[in-house]
């Protein structure tokens, strides 16, 4: 007997019309979000968001989100070096920070990112000066929106927060990223923008000394292009130390006030 609560579907079915427009060109001088090639996304930054921690910082821009937390200087059971103090380094991003959604245990790329991120901050924290001590930096991405932008912000995130903790250092260390799109250097490309190019860029730099504290590139890149890649990110850096020093200073006007 035919099931007669069951509806019936077509004898045949066919796939749906979806009218698309042709793809557009990529225009470094036009991108997406009304920027130039040579711009980054607007920056938001604030300390003291975790008020169990020593010192935090939030940064965002456009789509990107992180948070920061640091611990610490506290006594450490173990150091090999007992002269000089231990900087630890956490990169997490959240389950639901991605399209696709992660697992909540650690892999191997969020290992890769600590390390980068220790190699970053290490030069510019003075650990000659807690030495038996440890400095524990938790870094979590709360929404990614590409991966050398998304490493960059939680660099610049992270030296704020030790900032804010009262670490020691001899400059805040500020990172941005390139992609090279099409003979092009792109400042801080987004998730779908870094689809399109053959290689990226990524620079921790500290502007009050001028001196670079680690680099990563990505793709084969001619000498010429890698060098105008730098220089396009120091230039940014330099921007975003502008933003660092008003939140610090909004930050500690909020303190006395």
């Amino acid at each position: 007997m035919a099931d007669r609560k069951r509806v019936v579907g077509p004898e045949k079915s066919v796939l749906p019309l979806v009218e698309s427009g042709p793809q557009q060109p990529f225009n470094p001088d036009r991108r997406k979000d009304g920027r130039s090639g040579d711009r980054i996304r607007p920056l938001f930054l604030k300390t003291g968001i975790i008020k169990q921690a020593d010192g935090s910082a939030y940064i965002e821009t456009g789509r990107l989100k992180v948070a920061c937390g640091v611990y610490g200087p506290r006594q450490s059971a173990r150091n090999k070096l007992p002269t000089q103090g231990t900087l630890n380094c956490d990169f997490k991003f959240s389950a639901f920070s991605s399209a696709k959604r992660r697992a909540y245990a650690k892999d191997n790329h969020e290992r890769e990112c600590s390390l980068i991120v220790y190699q970053a901050l290490a030069p510019a924290v003075r650990l000659d000066l807690i030495p038996k001590s440890t400095v524990d930096v938790y870094i979590q991405i709360l929404e990614s929106d590409g991966n050398a932008a998304c490493l960059a912000a939680a660099i610049t995130c992270a030296a704020m927060a030790l900032a804010d903790a009262g670490i020691e250092m001899t400059d805040a260390v500020a990172a941005s990223s390139a992609g090279y799109i099409g003979g092009n250097v792109v400042l801080d490309p987004d998730g779908d923008e870094e689809t399109l190019q053959n290689g990226s860029l990524m620079v921790s730099y500290m502007p009050s000394l001028n001196e670079v504290t680690h680099m990563m590139q990505i793709g084969e890149v001619t000498t010429n292009l890698t060098v105008k890649g730098m220089e396009a990110c120091v230039d940014a850096c330099s921007q975003i130390r502008t933003v660092m020093q008003q939140a610090l200073a909004a930050s500690l006007a909020d303190g006395n006030s």
